[in-house]
């Protein structure tokens, strides 16, 4: 059913029954059809165009005066405008026909009449006001409804984000690597690969432990980015370094799962490290609540022909935004911010530390 005629039929019943109410208060009967038609065709002639403009009108109010703005204003608004409109409906009605087709007189209509009046206008603020009430009703459940979706569609998309920062770091290859570099390790230093199998289990609880927070504190995640890199730092030995500020670890907010570990692994990623480029990666906080991520850029070795160059670049920089689209996405959710990042001689990235979360 089209809202046009639904809207109609709606009017109409509700004409009909106001028309035999007021029929029926002042006469204590029924009205016949066959006499009284014309008046009850009147009327369900004039309340359909009350109803045809209220609803213009009030798709004119969505735009000018929406219910999110001010609902009190709003209400009294569309109350006030249907009580006039209805108001202005009635008095065609009373003048244009019950006033020439029934009342010779002026004075044998005011006393007919008036106390019919009088209900009628009680009756008109009292169906003018369950109107308004019932469209604001309306309003609310579709924003309620809106919201829940919102929320769902919102929840949704920070559990597919958690679970690709999670699936990152449960990456086979990493595992793979780290497995021959423990098999390497009994070999030649058992305390390094056993120190190495320690802090694989450590970055490894940590992951499972955190997978389901939204947020964790500063200080576990600067513990498992040492473990993360130290896993690095066998590998690179001295042509790596990571420089941590002792202050951040004394900082009491907290921000993403994952965030410090993804910038770091960009850096180790996105580099060709060796004893002429050496890459260090420094984190610190400043003084306006964020935790800086910053490392030098290695470039390519210059024997790399000119199309791998263009090849690799854009690969890496395909790399480098799904890890920080992925921070920024997490950070627009949970506290509408957005993470700075900039480049030149080194790259660097803010993120927001988080107070007092949830």
């Amino acid at each position: 059913m089209s809202n046009s005629l639904r809207n109609i039929i709606i009017s109409t019943i509700l004409a009909v029954v106001v028309y035999l109410f007021i029929y029926y208060s002042e006469t204590t009967t029924f009205p016949s059809l066959i006499n009284q038609w014309p008046g009850l065709l009147i009327t369900v002639m004039l309340v359909n165009i009350v109803g045809f403009i209220l609803i213009k009108l009030n798709k004119q109010y969505n735009k000018w005066l929406p219910w999110r703005k001010n609902v009190s204003t709003r209400f009294l608004v569309e109350v006030s405008t249907s009580f006039l409109l209805n108001s202005t409906a009635a008095t065609i009605f009373i003048f244009g026909y019950l006033y020439n087709v029934y009342f010779p007189t002026e004075a044998t209509f005011t006393d007919s009449i008036l106390d019919g009046i009088i209900k009628f206008g009680i009756l008109t603020l009292v169906i003018s006001y369950i109107y308004s009430l019932i469209n604001f009703s309306i309003y609310s459940y579709n924003q309620y409804s809106v919201g829940q979706i919102q929320a769902l569609a919102s929840e949704r998309l920070q559990l597919d984000l958690r679970f690709e920062a999670l699936k990152s770091q449960l990456n086979p290859h990493f595992l793979f690597n780290a497995l021959n570099t423990i098999s390497s390790l009994i070999y030649l230093n058992v305390q390094q690969a056993e120190k190495y199998i320690r802090l694989l289990a450590s970055t490894y609880t940590y992951i499972l432990d955190t997978n389901s927070e939204k947020v964790v504190s500063v200080a576990d995640e600067i513990e498992m980015t040492k473990s993360y890199f130290f896993m690095h730092k066998i590998k690179y030995e001295d042509f790596i370094e990571l420089v941590i500020d002792e202050k951040v670890a004394g900082i009491s907010g907290s921000i993403p799962p994952f965030t410090l570990q993804i910038l770091v692994e960009n850096a180790l990623k996105h580099s060709v490290i060796s004893e002429k480029s050496k890459l260090r990666i420094e984190i610190y906080s400043n003084n306006n609540n964020q935790l800086i991520v910053k490392n030098n850029i290695v470039d390519k070795p210059i024997y790399q022909s000119t199309m791998e160059n263009l090849l690799n670049k854009q690969k890496e920089t395909e790399s480098y935004q799904i890890g920080l689209s992925n921070i920024r996405s997490r950070y627009k959710f949970l506290i509408d911010r957005d993470i700075e990042v900039s480049t030149g001689d080194y790259f660097k990235v803010k993120v927001p530390i988080i107070e007092n979360y949830g």
